[in-house]
This record gives C-alpha cells, sequence and structure tokens, in this order.
C-alpha cells in the first residue's frame, strides 16, 4: 500500500521572470521509505500575475486548492476509520435460560410425592470477595425442626440474633448443585466437550447421573450423549455406566455426542473427530446478519437434558426421584464497537461490515 502525503503552501518570493506558472507541483520520493511519496502543491503570492491568458482567479484557485485538501483529508479518515474497524473483535457470550431450568425442575419435583420438600433454584455461587460466580442449579432439602431442636440452646442464640423460623431453617438446609459449563463470554475457539460438575452436600442422600438416558439437542436433532473416559478404549456399542455421587462428594465429566466420533478401520478404535461446536464459525454465519446495529442477536446453540436420580442411601432403588433437567443454551454474538461516536456513525453507514452484497457502488459480488 502506498502512502501519499501531499503538503500545500506558499512561496514566499516572487518567482523568476521566465517561470510561467503560478501554480507549481513537484514530487520528492523518500529513499529510505519504499513506497512513500511527497506531492507539494505551491502557489505563488496573489501578488504575482503571471502573463498566461484564461488561467484562474486567485479566488478559484484557493478554492480548488481546499477542495482537494479536504478530500485528502476526508480519505485519510475514511482509511483509519477502515484500519479501526478491521481490528474489531466480536464477542460470543454463552447464556443459560434460568427461568426455564427452575421451572421445569421444579414443576417435576412438585409432581412426586417424595419430593415435594426439595426445591429447585438457579444461584450464582463463588469465593467469597471475588467476582468469578458460577451459575449452577441448587437442589435444596428442606429441614422440619423437632420440638427439641427448636428449643436447643443453637437454634435460640439464632432467634436471638433477629433470625425468624424461616431463615433459620435456609441455614440447615442442606443442597446438591449441578452445574454446565462453558457459560458466559467465550473467546472464538472450538468447544470439543461439555463439562458437567455434580456437588453433593447432604448427609445422606445419593446423586446418579444417568448417562444413556440424557441426550444433547443440537439443531432440533437429538444426539447420544458419550461421556469422555481418557485414557481408555471407547467402544459407543455398549451402555455407559451411570456416575454416582455420594455424601460430600464431587464429580465432574466431559460429555460430547455420538456423530463426533469417528472409526479407524485399522484399529478398531474410535476418536473424537470435530468439536461439539465452533464458535468461529458460527460467529462468520451470523455475519449474514447486520453486526452494527444496537439490537440483540442471540440465537440457539444447543439443549442438554439431563437424567438423574435422588435417593436416601437407606431407601431402596424403588423410591429414587427422577429428574430430567433441561439445560438450555443460546448463543449473543456481541460486535464490538468503536468508542468515538463519530466514527461508530461513520462506519455504520459507510464501513466494510454495513455493505450490502451486490452492491454495483461497492464493487461486492453476491455469494452464491
Amino acid at each position: 500500500m502506498k502512502t501519499v502525503l501531499i503538503v500545500f503552501g506558499f512561496h514566499l518570493s516572487v518567482p523568476p521572470a521566465d517561470d510561467k506558472k503560478a501554480l507549481k507541483i513537484s514530487r520528492c520520493q523518500f529513499p529510505d521509505s519504499e513506497g512513500v511519496s511527497l506531492w507539494a502543491i505551491h502557489r505563488y503570492p496573489p501578488t504575482y500575475a503571471p502573463p498566461l491568458s484564461g488561467e484562474l482567479p486567485a479566488a478559484a484557485m484557493d478554492a480548488l486548492l481546499l477542495t482537494i485538501y479536504f478530500l485528502v483529508v476526508f480519505y485519510v479518515l475514511y482509511q483509519m476509520a477502515l484500519s479501526l474497524e478491521d481490528k474489531l473483535e466480536d464477542k460470543v457470550i454463552i447464556h443459560l435460560d434460568k427461568e426455564f431450568l427452575a421451572e421445569q425442575t421444579q414443576a417435576q419435583l412438585s409432581c412426586q410425592a417424595s419430593a415435594k420438600h426439595i426445591k429447585a433454584s438457579v444461584e450464582e455461587i463463588g469465593l467469597k470477595n471475588s467476582k468469578i460466580k458460577f451459575t449452577v442449579l441448587s437442589l435444596s432439602l428442606g429441614k422440619q425442626l423437632s420440638a427439641a431442636e427448636r428449643n436447643s440452646p443453637e437454634i435460640q442464640n439464632l432467634k436471638k440474633m433477629g433470625l425468624d423460623e424461616a431463615a433459620i431453617a435456609s441455614m440447615l438446609q442442606t443442597r446438591m448443585t449441578i452445574r454446565v459449563s462453558p457459560i458466559g463470554q467465550q473467546p472464538l475457539r472450538p468447544i470439543s466437550y461439555l463439562s458437567i460438575t455434580a456437588t453433593n452436600d447432604t448427609p445422606d442422600m445419593q446423586l446418579y447421573i444417568n448417562w444413556d438416558r440424557s441426550s444433547l439437542e443440537m439443531s432440533k436433532q437429538g444426539n447420544r450423549i458419550i461421556r469422555s473416559t481418557p485414557n481408555r478404549p471407547l467402544d459407543l456399542s455398549r451402555p455407559q455406566i451411570f456416575s454416582l455421587v455420594n455424601p460430600g462428594q464431587s464429580v465432574t465429566s466431559d460429555i460430547t455426542i455420538e456423530t463426533n466420533y469417528f472409526l479407524i478401520p485399522e484399529t478398531g478404535q474410535v476418536n473424537l473427530g470435530k468439536p461439539l461446536v465452533d464458535l468461529k464459525q458460527r460467529l462468520e454465519f451470523s455475519k449474514m446478519t447486520d453486526p452494527t446495529t444496537d439490537e440483540k442477536n442471540v440465537q440457539p446453540l444447543y439443549g442438554l437434558d439431563l437424567m438423574v436420580g435422588l435417593k436416601r442411601t437407606t431407601d431402596p432403588d424403588e423410591k429414587i426421584i427422577k429428574l430430567l433437567i433441561p439445560f438450555s443454551f443460546t448463543l449473543e454474538i456481541k460486535p464490538d464497537q468503536i468508542a468515538l461516536p463519530p466514527l461508530r456513525w461513520f462506519l455504520r453507514h459507510t464501513g466494510r461490515r454495513n455493505r450490502p452484497e451486490g452492491s454495483w457502488f461497492w464493487g461486492r459480488r453476491r455469494l452464491m
């Protein structure tokens, strides 16, 4: 790319008598800077009148120089704006439908007599005084206090501190949490697996995760879930063993879908061939929409139906509480914008991102 510098100036001295031009254009090439040229437009003082017939008046010449000057300034600013636009990086944010998750889980709990004491909610948890928070589904087990427990010194001290019975019961509740990641703003990268973390903080409850009865929906197509087992050969034809989370324990598993695996004929083993979703590719597909508007660009990503079971350690398997927990995720495309409002408005109307396809003015061909 060649850089052109144009300098306007006036000669302070009268030109020699043999010079018949009132306007002189000279070019200087910089030896150390390849492709950089300096063009100088000189105009002699208005007191000098060259003896040429039909020359432009001084006022017309000034208007011409100013017009050229402003055109050059506009072109330089336009190229600067386009270079800033090329450096913009759009952001992608993965959202979890929290309301839908809490409502559907609580509705399933309400339909089972042995699960009516369990309350489902979506919470943000994290370390104290930390800005990093994790979105989890919380299954809280309400505890009914006996008469002896209500009159215990510990409970009486809590009441003296101003806590009512509802607040005390909330403090004494135990819970189980399930977290699915990634969630939130993500770099433009392929996502090979979903990570599921189940934590059991109850003293006498067990949490089961049935992988073969769970599914992952993508583009309205249900897919079988495959749990990753590192350093072990994978056989897709066999059923998967469920995961068990005992009291006071936590389990983390990485999952993907069956169709992402391919068979190696020489060894008879299967390997992961493609990621679950490529955020960079999804972003490129979304460029067909207008990313310069202020409207949110939100589109479905995937939905996880996780089959879990809850039961007390002393209860028989027939009393297990079954839940099909729906985790629904969406992808928000958040275009990066220039902070300076005038440049933002200018690029919204003339930037490369907003040029229509098939336009003869911009010279863009319509994609077939």
